[in-house]
């Protein structure tokens, strides 16, 4: 059953075998696994459930109830708007459902620079195709790809350079545009429709508007969890939830979940946790075009530009730009559009006047920067993150490629948002662009796959927890989220933290039966 907990009495006492604290793709996998194992599941989530029907296609309305800060979470600098999701279903719930396998060059470095024996090639491998067929994963035809999709196709092809068809999970996909503020037609295969029916089905109960504060232990042992009911509209305090639950499994992001381990006092060496947050930042440009584009049209993301992703040449020579940029069309809806073009009064109408006209490229890289997350009062989380020198020169080498992209699509004029703003033109130089200094507030930057904040490895001297995502130090505690990976990784997480969460699900059903 799916249950909002500011409608329970209060205070509530709940007993369970396993209590699961978030509900997005590794938590919802988790909670499947363990729930048809016949263990009984509660799964705390501080969102809203959102069905389909209550969502509207309006920003103003949709963000407060799908994202964190209403979308505007920030870094401590605020040089970078870390979009994650609050709702049952996590960030797939918004998402654009891209679905990338982590490359194969980059689990190799893992399994070199790690000790990962729960986690091979090959196990991968299986988890991923599991998760493919669960989800519908297939790649978007041709067909059907929109103007502004066509507009990068055009310029990858133009110059030369190396793109193709991405794979998501849509199925009755109408084409509506709407996909980050929650999809109308139910046509996401996310973890809302796919993991958690199953998890109700099998006797999980869910929890909304709960808020997970701390992991009870004692003397090594994992005891239960504290919560907090919350308010639906004010997001106040209302009560208290105790799960008394002998196994924990922490699904709260990678910026959640180190928050609540750290908050939680654990045995063991706290300096794994928390110290090595990747976020996969992007820059983006917008191109003015005569033609109208109608960019909000059809499917998003559905062709990206790889032709300077090469994780292997990363690995040997980190600090060599062109080798860990992705490039993707990354068109928003107004409100998204208004906040990222730049000027004030009537230079900011005048260009979104041109709304309909425009196409706007992101340039996403596979950071290698190592940001900090703690605990911040009784519920907040604070992101210390910052590029570092050769993420800089990834992130403006990426930047001049969106530029130069679009004008070899046929922009008419290329914005720059960065304070001040610059417009080019046609054969203007962009050597400016790789030569800038970076500072906080110089070009706002977006991140929407925060990962690596409680890196695995079966090494306890190095790691909190282990390739099961079991936690080292203290029993009955697991960790089932994007915070286990050792890196960055280059592409969409989606699958992979659904991948984790089968993994660590079976992990937990495994101990359970001994």
């Amino acid at each position: 059953m799916i249950f909002d907990a500011s409608t329970l009495d209060l205070p509530l006492h709940i007993e369970a075998d396993l209590c699961i604290i978030g509900s997005g793709a590794g938590g919802a996998a988790a909670a499947m696994v363990a729930a048809e194992a016949g263990l009984s599941v509660v799964v705390l989530e501080s969102g809203a459930f959102i069905p389909p029907a209550q969502m509207n296609q309006r920003e103003e309305d949709m963000f407060p109830e799908l994202l964190y800060a209403n979308g505007s979470q920030t870094n401590k600098n605020r040089s970078c708007t870390i979009v994650q999701g609050r709702a049952l279903g996590g960030s797939t719930v918004h998402n654009i459902n891209l679905c990338k396998r982590i490359p194969d060059a980059i689990l190799k470095q893992w399994h070199r620079d790690h000790q990962l024996e729960h986690l091979s090639l090959q196990t991968w491998d299986g988890l991923y195709t599991e998760v493919e067929a669960l989800i519908g994963v297939s790649e978007i035809p041709e067909t059907r790809r929109n103007p502004h999709n066509q507009l990068l196709q055009d310029g990858v092809e133009n110059l030369g350079w190396r793109g193709g068809g991405l794979r998501h999970n849509r199925t009755g996909c109408i084409g509506s545009g709407f996909c980050e503020v929650g999809c109308a037609y139910d046509a996401k295969n996310n973890a809302t429709k796919v993991f958690i029916p199953r998890a109700v089905d099998a006797g999980a109960q869910f929890l909304t508007h709960c808020r997970a504060v701390t992991v009870r232990h004692r003397n090594g042992q994992v005891l239960g969890v504290d919560a907090l009911a919350l308010d639906p509209t004010t997001r106040e305090v209302i009560g208290e939830v105790r799960i008394d639950a002998e196994r924990v499994c922490v699904s709260a992001s990678a910026t959640g979940t180190p928050a609540l381990l750290l908050r939680s006092r654990l045995p063991g060496p706290q300096d794994a946790i928390g110290n090595a947050l990747r976020v996969h930042p992007a820059l983006v440009a917008a191109g003015r075009f005569d033609a109208r584009v109608q960019a909000w049209k059809g499917i998003p993301q559905s062709y990206e530009c790889t032709e300077f992703l090469n994780f292997e040449a990363a690995h040997k020579s980190p600090d060599a730009p062109g080798n860990r940029t992705w490039i993707i069309p990354a068109f928003a809806h107004p409100v998204a559009t208004a906040k990222m073009l730049p000027g004030w009064g009537e230079a900011h109408r005048e260009l979104m006047a041109s709304y309909d006209h425009f196409a706007v490229f992101s340039a996403m890289i596979h950071d290698l920067s190592a940001g900090k997350v703690r605990p911040s009062g009784k519920l907040g989380v604070d992101i210390k993150w910052w590029p570092d020198e050769a993420d800089q020169r990834e992130l403006l080498f990426g930047l001049a490629r969106t530029v130069e992209l679009l004008f070899a699509s046929g922009a008419a004029e290329v914005i720059v948002p960065m304070r001040p703003p610059r417009i080019l033109k046609p054969g203007d130089s962009l050597d400016w662009i790789e030569a800038l200094e970076m500072e906080p507030g110089l070009i706002d930057m977006t991140a929407v796959h925060p990962m690596g904040s409680v890196p695995m490895d079966d090494d306890p001297a190095r790691a909190a927890v282990d390739s099961r995502g079991k936690f080292h130090a203290a029993t009955g505690l697991w960790v089932a989220d994007g915070s286990l990976f050792p890196t960055s990784i280059g592409v969409p997480p989606q699958v992979s933290i659904y991948a984790m969460g089968l993994h660590v699900g079976r992990a937990i059903v495994a101990d359970y039966s001994t």
